[in-house]
């Protein structure tokens, strides 16, 4: 393969793995959706090293309402939805509702500076370089969407799905469903 055309190569998959944005293709990305209760598929609960260096098992989450991000610092969709995500941590915990993030594709040092710099208090695992974490996603949301949203409600089930950046307002409205329970 040339210089030029693994240029144009990685520019592709850049370009599709982060943001979803452009136009909407059959993965959904771009989109949102909210799934009803007979329609929701199991969510896996994941565990393994989170960016502080402990380590998290979700099923300790069972029971609760669960919005997981899935992000890279190098991402500029998720620098600018990182302040919604937190703001909507600090706003739904009193009502239980748990924030996980899911760091991809990602250097350590880069990670760990983008959650301090953006004030990101919930735990985020670590997706290690062979994404382990999100290959066990396939099925459940578009590997190739980066950022990615997803409200898990309180069966560990998947309730609602965004293949692009959120704001707060679209989260909130979305977790206010689940909490609901619809």
């Amino acid at each position: 393969m040339t210089a030029a055309a693994m240029t144009a190569a990685a520019l592709t998959f850049g370009l599709a793995a982060c943001g979803g944005s452009g136009p909407k293709n059959k993965d959904g990305l771009g989109t949102a959706a909210a799934f009803s209760v007979k329609d929701r598929k199991p969510f896996p609960m994941l565990s393994g090293s989170t960016l502080d260096g402990s380590k998290l098992d979700m099923s300790s989450y069972k029971g609760k309402v669960m919005v997981v991000n899935i992000w890279g610092s190098w991402c500029d969709p998720c620098q600018a939805e990182a302040p919604y995500l937190e703001h909507a941590n600090e706003a739904y915990q009193a009502k239980g509702v748990q924030f996980v993030g899911i760091d991809t594709r990602d250097n350590t040092a880069q990670a760990q500076a983008f959650v301090k710099a953006k004030q990101i208090s919930y735990p985020n695992l670590v997706d290690d370089g062979n994404e382990t974490l999100l290959t066990k996603l396939a099925g459940i949301t578009s590997l190739g969407s980066v950022p990615s949203t997803l409200i898990i409600d309180k069966n560990g089930d998947l309730a609602w799905r965004a293949l692009r950046p959120v704001d707060y307002d679209d989260l909130s409205a979305a977790l206010d469903t689940v909490l609901s329970g619809q």
